[in-house]
């Protein structure tokens, strides 16, 4: 989509340049197929950020994926739709999936979609917090709507108070309800279990202590 004039006018020459020097970087890496994994509001939309400008893949989560039925035919479709997101050329530097597979049976079907592909799936970064850390987190969460930027009242709290730093929107806080987190967190467990065995047999996973700051466990 193509960037407003206006918008690269008012961009300083300094982060422009920064911008363009990211950009030559990513051109001597070769393609990456990761899976950013973890219960709720352990940071894995920060990560596959970080991921994807790190590598100019394109982000894709479990949203994107998953239709609302839980069933084996729509882990087939999940795996489809993923199969024709990755032909697309924002893809050709590989992929980012965030939150997704949830499930064995849905890393199954990934790995058999992208079998023959350019880019398979290298590394799945499980990250891992204790539930409290995760309450603490889900509790004070804040995201921009239009454009899915997340914040957070105390551990990344925008510059103004409730406002995004970048277009001056006003945020929205996102619902919390404890109980709903924790059966959303014991669900999550229940379902790992017999996806990290499958991962770690195939030699894919790689387990992130992730109670430090965003920076820390990108780094």
């Amino acid at each position: 989509r193509p960037v407003a004039p206006e918008v690269l006018e008012n961009a300083s020459t300094v982060e422009l340049l920064t911008e363009v020097k990211r950009r030559r970087r990513l051109l001597g890496r070769l393609p990456v197929g990761i899976a950013i994994l973890g219960g709720p509001c352990v940071g894995k939309s920060s990560q596959a950020e970080a991921f994807r400008r790190s590598f100019g893949a394109c982000r894709l989560s479990a949203a994107d994926l998953l239709s609302a039925a839980d069933s084996p035919q729509a882990d087939e479709e999940a795996a489809a739709t993923l199969a024709a997101l990755i032909d697309q050329p924002q893809c050709r530097r590989g992929f980012v999936l965030e939150g997704y597979p949830e499930t064995a049976a849905q890393a199954e079907r990934l790995q058999e979609a992208l079998a023959g592909r350019h880019v398979p799936l290298s590394h799945a970064f499980v990250l891992d917090a204790p539930v409290d850390t995760l309450l603490e987190r889900c509790s004070g969460r804040l995201f921009h709507e239009p454009s899915g930027r997340l914040y957070h009242s105390q551990f990344k709290p925008p510059s103004d108070a409730g406002i995004d730093d970048f277009t001056g929107d006003t945020l929205t806080a996102s619902t919390f309800d404890e109980s709903s987190i924790r059966e959303r967190h014991a669900k999550y467990i229940e379902d790992m279990k017999p996806l990290m065995g499958m991962l770690r047999e195939k030699g894919l996973l790689r387990e992130v202590d992730a109670t430090e700051t965003t920076d820390s466990v990108a780094a």
